[in-house]
């Protein structure tokens, strides 16, 4: 099974321009990482290790329940926007790719979202997460 992650905007606008290869190469060129898939296994344990690095910051409750709607894994969510969940994702996942013990791929999937969040931050745009 398979979790992907989209920024709404961007996909939205590929839609618009006829959801082809051709759109699909211009919407990273205009907009960067827009789009990110990953095993389940590999999306819970990243999950997983943002949220040990999320409570050991002390993070409140609400907000890491937030930052952990990302992780949808067999459902569909839409991520809302929100300034601050992007910074703690960002943050936790910058930290798993420098520090993580888990396999590369999991330390290379927490670079690829955190790209992917970015893109999102810097559009204002909600992430669409489906399993």
């Amino acid at each position: 099974m398979t979790v992907s992650w989209r920024v709404k905007v961007v996909s939205d606008w590929w839609e618009k321009h006829g959801c082809d290869f051709n759109s699909f190469d211009e919407a990273h060129r205009r907009f960067g990482r827009w789009v990110h898939s990953m095993s389940y296994e590999n999306c819970l344990k990243l999950r997983g290790e943002v949220e040990r690095y999320l409570e050991a910051r002390s993070i409140s409750a609400g907000l890491i329940s937030n930052a952990l709607r990302m992780f949808c894994g067999a459902m569909d969510v839409e991520v809302g926007y929100d300034e601050q969940v992007y910074g703690l994702l960002k943050e936790a996942l910058e930290h798993l790719a420098k520090t993580s013990e888990e396999e590369d791929a999991v330390r290379s999937h927490a670079r690829a979202l955190m790209e992917l969040i970015a893109t999102a931050e810097r559009l204002k745009s909600n992430i669409i997460c489906s399993g």
